[in-house]
């Protein structure tokens, strides 16, 4: 019976660097590993002595690893090894200076292979640079018209504008080098364009959205909720990490959107409960939800003068009864001594 075996060698995170087949017809196939050029497997580590170990296996499939008195010996399931002795390794791996290796025989059992129900990527790699370029464009467009828009003085839009984009712009990088990061660790490839390109294309349709829901909302006068802004931001947040866990993991696409729209969730009704709770306690605290638009977008002119004038008569009482409740809550220093 023919012996054979892989010998491959393993980088940090267990992905297979180099692989090398050795075979004997009959009796046992072994060979040698070092740093050495006489050696069957070399290795490039000042750790491995230029003929270190000899790896044998026989017709029946046991691996055997023997220290060719190296200095550091070998490590087999935790342990270290010095001498000649040949070790059995149960599992196949082991490790000499600082490089793991694992042998494979053909008594290995190779499980079935999977099925293949995967669709094609949702972003291509060729279509990368122009999703890219184009998300990139718009957004910076859409950051220029509202850093425009939001500036008084006009003196002042050109540092506004400049500050803004370098903000934007370091941002955006430590968040797509992050992602990065992590598509290195489970791929082995950084795959930056394309967490760039969701980072451009998620931050050019949120600003679009934004000033959209922003015009249409003074326009026709629907005095939508304070919690509008942050909602927006929350879906816009659960597609983009969505995207990433997709393209940073190997997590299934079900479970990277149910984590990347509850995350985003739960922060959101954190933070607006927390907002809504201190708006209430505060007595000062007035909702304006009106945007200062040019009087052709008016399509609706909201309330007329008397009904605007009857609102604010309201206003004080308002006030007061907000500031009794406060009153009634934490009741003030003044208030606990009167009751001693």
């Amino acid at each position: 019976m023919e012996a054979l075996m892989v010998v491959e060698v393993l980088s940090g995170y267990h992905r297979v660097r180099a692989r090398h087949r050795f075979s004997a017809d009959g009796g046992a196939a072994s060979c040698t590993v070092g740093r050495g050029a006489t050696c069957d497997v070399v290795l490039d580590d000042p750790f491995v002595a230029p003929a270190h170990a000899r790896i044998t296996v026989d017709a029946d499939g046991h691996v055997t690893v023997a220290d060719l008195e190296s200095l550091n010996g070998i490590e087999v399931g935790g342990r270290r090894v010095h001498g000649g002795e040949p070790v059995h390794v149960t599992d196949g791996v082991f490790r000499i200076g600082h490089t793991r290796l694992r042998v494979r025989t053909a008594r290995e059992v190779v499980p079935p292979e999977r099925a293949d129900r995967s669709t094609s990527s949702w972003l291509p790699r060729g279509a990368e640079p122009s999703v890219l370029a184009a998300g990139f464009t718009v957004g910076v467009l859409a950051t220029v018209f509202e850093v425009w828009t939001g500036t008084a003085q006009p003196r002042e839009l050109s540092t506004a504008l400049v500050a803004t984009l370098v903000i934007l712009l370091a941002a955006a990088g430590l968040w797509i080098a992050l992602w990065a990061l992590a598509s290195r660790v489970a791929f082995g490839e950084s795959r930056w364009l394309r967490h760039a390109a969701i980072v451009a294309v998620v931050y050019a349709a949120l600003s679009v959205v934004a000033r959209l829901v922003d015009v249409i909302n003074g326009a026709l006068g629907l005095h939508l909720p304070s919690a509008a802004g942050p909602i927006l931001i929350g879906l816009a947040v659960s597609v983009a990490l969505s995207a990433h866990l997709m393209s940073a993991s190997q997590m299934r696409t079900w479970l990277a959107v149910a984590i990347g729209v509850t995350a985003p969730a739960v922060i959101i009704t954190v933070v607006l409960w927390t907002q809504t709770r201190n708006q209430n306690r505060s007595p000062n605290h007035v909702a304006d939800r009106d945007e200062a638009l040019p009087p052709i977008l008016l399509i609706s002119r909201g309330l007329s003068l008397d009904a605007f004038t009857n609102d604010l008569t309201t206003l004080r009482a308002r006030a007061d009864a907000n500031r009794a409740f406060v009153e009634r809550e934490d009741p003030s220093p003044e208030d606990d001594s009167d009751s001693d």
